[in-house]
């Protein structure tokens, strides 16, 4: 059968503007991927290597935290930083999982700590009556002098008299790869929230 004159040949097919939609929601949903993607990415290396909220268990640090408080875990401060008397940390022991002790550095490498008559001597002197752990009702393992090696610091939980700490044959000296980071803010309770020093 012949054409006619000025007749159209067509085929069936979806209009141009109906691919262009197409084409627009597949690169919203495209771009919304990345973005959670990224999101998600972000989030677990921040988590994994820069700050993370940490909770206090038991007793073993008060008064100066309390059981549930809601603490930041800066993992940075000790890849730029020493780990200094006196610090705040968070304690991963070998095989500890995922569960962190929070605990207080009172002995760095190179000290000689022990306790004499409840007092906490560091390297032949008593510790300022001030601190928390000036008086020490257990020794544990100060009853006699420890030298602390390269790498290995001593912790102490505030509160001694409730407190799993270095004193205690179980627990020991802390080796550095075990300390996670610093307790650098408490987020709460509310009315105590702010810097840890």
């Amino acid at each position: 059968m012949k054409k006619r004159k000025g007749s159209a040949s067509f085929t069936l097919g979806k209009k141009p503007s109906e691919n262009k939609e197409k084409n627009v929601i597949g690169k919203r949903l495209f771009n919304t991927f990345l973005i959670i993607f990224a999101a998600i990415v972000l989030g677990y290396g921040l988590i994994t290597f820069c700050v993370q909220t940490v909770y206090m268990t038991g007793p073993s640090m008060e008064p100066t935290i309390s059981n549930d408080d809601e603490l930041i875990l800066n993992k940075l401060s000790y890849k730029f930083g020493r780990i200094q008397r006196n610090d705040i940390v968070a304690i991963q022991k070998i095989g500890s999982d995922d569960y962190y002790d929070i605990k207080r550095v009172v002995g760095i490498p190179g000290d000689s700590i022990s306790v004499v008559a409840g007092r906490l001597v560091i390297n032949g002197k008593h510790t300022s009556d001030e601190m928390s752990y000036s008086y020490i009702n257990s020794a544990g393992l100060l009853n006699e002098t420890i030298t602390l090696g390269d790498d290995e610091y001593f912790v102490l939980g505030d509160n001694t008299s409730n407190s799993e700490d270095s004193r205690y044959v179980n627990y020991g000296n802390v080796q550095k790869s075990e300390i996670k980071g610093k307790i650098t803010y408490r987020i709460s309770p509310k009315e105590k929230r702010g810097d840890m020093d």
